[in-house]
């Protein structure tokens, strides 16, 4: 009992220390991470028929949508943010509805279009990585 208690606690802490020492990107990145997280832990609680652990984690994943969507800036590029409020924004509204309907696949949809953007975002910080080890 106590052991999983602790185990908690550790973890906590670890990512209360990955998040003050990320970068900007490495945020968004747990983000993405966290998001397609606990999409699959709600897609197995609803198997399981644990729909307390489902709205839970569908919840969670709600807040990380809200969260993107609120961390969008215009600066760069007003029509690129703007196609990701749009896709958070169905994203969220589709994980909702498959929440309701206990329809897998509407959590399967938000998972792939989230992992595609993950991957594109991955890419622009690896391309980043890169130009900084030229530099150095």
């Amino acid at each position: 009992m106590y052991a999983k208690a602790y185990a908690q606690s550790y973890r906590q802490i670890d990512l209360a220390a990955e998040v003050e020492q990320a970068s900007p990107h490495r945020l968004v990145a747990m983000l993405f991470e966290g998001f397609l997280t606990h999409v699959a832990k709600a897609k197995v609680a609803m198997r399981t028929h644990d729909y307390e652990g489902k709205a839970r984690n569908v919840q969670l994943a709600m807040n990380i949508l809200v969260g993107l969507k609120g961390g969008l800036s215009e600066d760069a590029s007003p029509e690129l943010a703007n196609r990701l409020y749009e896709l958070y924004d169905y994203c969220e509204r589709r994980l909702l509805d498959a929440s309701a309907r206990r329809d897998e696949s509407g959590f399967d949809e938000v998972d792939g279009l989230i992992r595609q953007i993950k991957e594109a975002w991955d890419a622009i910080g690896a391309h980043e990585n890169n130009l900084q080890a030229e530099v150095a």
